[in-house]
């Protein structure tokens, strides 16, 4: 397990600059709400940020765009009750294949 401050990522390229925009501007919704189910960072992120665990939501971006051949989406940490937004990263999806006839 993750003890400390996970930074930000950097975007790689204008995708994925644009998606990070998007998100940071108000396009996102919940994955996971704190009240609903305690995420498992959450003792971490009342550690290094403060507020209570069941502040702390896991975020998406609405949008996700195709980078070299997999699904990106922008992925984060909200805090509920301050609004404060920590720890942007690039989830990318690789489509799976299917398996070969032997």
């Amino acid at each position: 397990m993750t003890t400390g401050a996970i930074p930000d990522e950097i975007p790689s390229n204008l995708r994925e600059q644009l998606l990070l925009q998007d998100a940071q501007g108000g396009n996102f919704r919940p994955i996971q709400v704190g009240v609903d189910k305690l995420l498992g960072d959450a003792p971490r992120l009342v550690a290094i940020y403060g507020g209570n665990p069941e502040d702390w939501d896991k975020m998406t971006s609405n949008q996700a765009f195709e980078i070299n051949g997999a699904s990106v989406q922008v992925h984060w940490f909200r805090n509920s009750q301050t609004r404060q937004d920590v720890e942007f990263k690039f989830k990318r999806q690789y489509p799976k294949t299917a398996p070969k006839n032997l």
